[in-house]
């Protein structure tokens, strides 16, 4: 019976929620009468970002407050959540699946975290909610009149925070604001009502999916939509309390299964002296989810000049010697008075949250720190616990306990909605993101070679990138390890490598790898005229025939020559057999007095073997044993990196060719290591133009890693892929020069300085796309295996040679031998 009273007694969560309706999806009201809009918003980023910057991000915001009177509530949240980063891992091999599990699976035990920021401005108007009790008689008798009066006064507060809402979005476009509730057709639920429900729920999700019944009381079967699910009938404040709710030692949210989730609420106990508006940023690198509430609520002006008044009087009076503080509040009621700055109540707590205890009373040590680190007084509420809880919803102003008048200046300092930039996870034709990095506030991102898009397939958004970093800077990883990743959307990649640095990468996903020489000892045979008969080939093969008889510095040819190669070529296909269709039978059609048989000799075989051209065995070959048609198929260019640049220059112009003629709208991805220098030749420079369009339309991409900055610029490429490209990769380099190399690849001051100044042995990078960067950082350390895999050295190298001979190229067969005997090296080195 003593419980039955008690449970009669005890308040409901729902008493404390005064949120009773929604007038619109995207407009909600409280038992009082006020009414109020949310805004979710990306935020700015501020770790990469100059002073000026963030003064700048600081003033527009500082603006937009002062742009709203008295008549309104400003509420700023920070939900700081775990994020499920679960991504598609369907893999075509048995590496890069086992590679993929065991990346994400340190997310597991490793959690990350994502930053959600939130506006509230809540119109106050006239609280009908006091005024209603006095005249509940005569509300009885002129029902009618005051109803009508009622909502004449709702739709004139409507429109008018409208249209304040609407100025302020425009305000804060530098921090991409959306409202709250415009989408909610196409997610199927309401987002207001989530948003108002994480404040009792301890995060959890509340969103209210459609029943399995159908109410007898319903006007049709058709009415019983989702339009009813997302807007239930009744006191709102009724259906959003999903969980118990007990105030103790700490807050307990307990659910249906029994588990719960911890909180303790902080609050500012004293005010520092000045402000800043990166004083709060290390809240930001708390290991937990947390909740930050910052209300302002604007006092009327001539009530703040008669505040300051009184103060400057009382100063006075008692020969207060702070001459300093005088002067400021003499400035603050000059700037008052001219409009430069509102004064109002604002009202800061922190709510953090844990599935564990200990870590609870961790995450509040810190937290505390951190506030006294920059001058301010924090304390983890006991008595004051619950109303600190309620005061966090918007609204519940009445239950604001620990309020300071302070100035719309120092207001946004405390929530100047810095964040951190996640990527995209779905806005990707591919399906989703690459992959999942984390970065030093264990915020995630989810990186991308492709520009964002709308998410459609068919939206084939740039994706050309380059990546810069010295020798040692994990260049050769990163491109090995994403390409593993990119390979849970299927499609094929090729490597222009050096120093077979992938080789054992390509090998072990069952990739082809070929060494490509300018002696006679590759291992793979061209012969560029096995293309087909097309109008298209028949083109390029004169291109590439004029490249092989340039002489040094020769831009193009004289007509009569490239007339009498483009013949060779119509000869070739007109009159030639198949059998007999190679570059020294296709060439004796060409006069005896050809100006240029010095520079094609080169290229041809002889019937004297001794007498063969010095890269006969390059191209003048009956067969053709170019094979393109693996996941993964690799070139080794380091010999003909040291070769005359014409030599690699028509070597990359077939290979490329025969990529683009194999392209069939699946994902192509071409990894360039050095590609300024692979593609540093004139022909590239004009070929470029039309190539990395037309590429994109394909599907396909390029990606180019250079040591150094200054070989792009160098480059006669350097302006054509530059203006394509979606995304830079900056490693961190400490002989950077900012007015001669990074300035070109549109860097700010501020991410330059993070380029020069970051340690190397951090491994951090820096990710770019478009006007938007991030600081990242690809941890591998779970991967010790692979990491042999992604980044070859001349002693794995040989030791792949070695097995390979013994076991055959099976990967299944020869990478757990690979493993055991490179172990055993380790440690008999060690």
């Amino acid at each position: 019976m003593d419980a039955l009273k008690l449970v009669k007694n005890e308040v409901g969560v729902s008493k404390h929620l005064h949120l009773t309706h929604l007038n619109e999806p995207t407009i909600f009201e409280l038992d009082n009468g006020q009414i109020g809009c949310t805004l979710r918003l990306s935020g700015v980023p501020f770790d990469t970002a100059s002073n000026d910057r963030l003064n700048q991000y600081k003033r527009t915001l500082h603006q937009a407050i002062c742009q709203l009177g008295e008549s309104y509530c400003f509420y700023q949240t920070t939900l700081r959540r775990r994020l499920d980063v679960a991504l598609e891992n369907s893999f075509p091999d048995e590496f890069t699946e086992t590679v993929d599990k065991l990346y994400h699976a340190q997310f597991q035990t490793t959690p990350l975290y994502a930053n959600e920021l939130y506006i509230t401005v809540l119109y106050k108007g006239v609280e009908l909610g006091k005024l209603q009790k006095p005249f509940q008689f005569f509300q009885t008798l002129i029902s009618k009149v005051m109803k009508e009066e009622r909502e004449a006064y709702r739709s004139q507060s409507i429109a008018l925070l409208k249209k304040s809402v609407k100025q302020l979005m425009a305000s804060l476009s530098d921090f991409h604001p959306r409202l709250l509730g415009e989408q909610d057709a196409s997610l199927g639920y309401s987002e207001l009502l989530t948003f108002y429900g994480v404040f009792v729920n301890g995060l959890a999700p509340m969103r209210l999916r459609k029943p399995q019944w159908v109410t007898p009381l319903a006007k049709a079967l058709s009415s019983l939509d989702q339009e009813v699910l997302r807007y239930p009938e009744g006191n709102l404040s009724q259906y959003l309390p999903t969980k118990q709710l007990f105030f103790g030692e700490a807050i307990e949210f307990r659910g249906a299964n029994q588990q719960s989730t911890y909180g303790a609420m902080i609050s500012l106990k004293t005010y520092g002296t000045e402000t800043a508006s990166i004083m709060l940023d290390p809240l930001l690198h708390l290991d937990c989810e947390f909740i930050t509430t910052n209300s302002f609520a604007i006092k009327l002006n001539d009530a703040a000049q008669s505040t300051i008044v009184k103060q400057l009087v009382r100063m006075e009076n008692a020969n207060d010697p702070a001459v300093s503080q005088m002067e400021q509040l003499v400035q603050c009621r000059d700037d008052l008075a001219s409009g430069r700055l509102r004064v109002g109540y604002h009202h800061h707590s922190l709510m953090l949250l844990s599935d564990d205890l200990a870590h609870l009373q961790t995450m509040i040590n810190k937290a505390v720190k951190l506030y006294g680190d920059v001058g301010i007084v924090a304390i983890q509420e006991t008595l004051g616990q619950e109303p600190a809880f309620w005061a966090q919803l918007p609204g519940n102003q009445q239950y604001i306990v620990r309020a300071s008048l302070i100035t719309s200046q120092n207001f946004v300092d405390f929530c100047p909605l810095h964040n951190y930039r996640t990527g995209y996870r779905d806005q990707n034709h591919l399906g989703s993101a690459v992959t999942l990095i984390e970065t030093p506030s264990k915020t995630p991102l989810f990186f991308n070679y492709h520009s964002q898009g709308s998410g459609d397939k068919n939206d084939l958004t740039p994706g050309h990138t380059t990546i810069i970093g010295g020798n040692g800077s994990g260049k050769t990883v990163f491109m090995g390890f994403m390409d593993s990743q990119m390979s849970r959307y299927g499609g094929r990649s090729f490597f222009f490598d050096r120093d077979r640095g992938l080789e054992i990468y390509i090998r072990a996903t069952g990739g082809l790898y070929s060494r490509l020489c300018a002696e006679a000892s590759s291992s793979i045979l061209f012969n560029p005229f096995c293309l087909d008969d097309t109008p298209s080939n028949r083109a390029f093969l004169t291109r590439w025939m004029t490249q092989l008889v340039l002489e040094p510095n020769e831009a193009s040819l004289p007509a009569e020559i490239n007339t009498a190669l483009s013949e060779c070529v119509d000869y070739a296909y007109d009159q030639l057999d198949q059998s007999h269709r190679y570059l020294s039978s296709v060439t004796r059609l060409l006069p005896i007095d050809f100006p240029r048989w010095h520079a094609l000799k080169r290229w041809l075989r002889s019937s004297d073997t001794e007498n063969h051209g010095e890269y006969a065995h390059l191209f003048d070959n009956e067969k053709d044993t170019l094979n393109l048609h693996a996941a993964k198929v690799g070139f080794d260019m380091t010999d003909l990196m040291h070769q005359p640049k014409q030599v690699l220059t028509a070597v990359c112009m077939y290979l490329v060719h025969s990529i683009k003629a194999s392209l069939d709208g699946q994902r192509v991805s071409l990894y360039f290591d050095e590609g300024w220098q692979v593609l540093d030749n004139d022909y590239w420079k004009q070929q470029l133009k039309q190539d990395l369009p037309t590429l994109r339309k394909l599907n396909a991409h390029i990606i180019l890693a250079t040591q150094s900055p200054e070989s792009v610029l160098q480059s006669a490429l350097s302006a054509q892929f530059l203006d394509n490209c979606a995304t830079n990769i900056f490693f961190s380099n400490s002989n950077a020069n900012y007015e001669k190399h990074y300035q070109h690849f549109g860097v700010t001051p501020s991410e330059f300085d993070f380029i020069k100044k970051s340690p190397r042995e951090k491994r951090l990078f820096l990710y770019k796309q478009a006007n938007e960067s991030a600081i990242a950082r690809l941890n591998l350390s779970c991967l010790q295996d692979a990491l042999a895999v992604y980044s070859a050295n001349r002693s794995t190298l040989n030791l792949l040679d070695k097995i390979r001979s013994e076991i055959g190229d099976n990967p299944s067969d020869w990478l757990p031998v690979f493993h055991q005997q490179r172990r055993r090296m380790q440690a008999s080195c060690a």
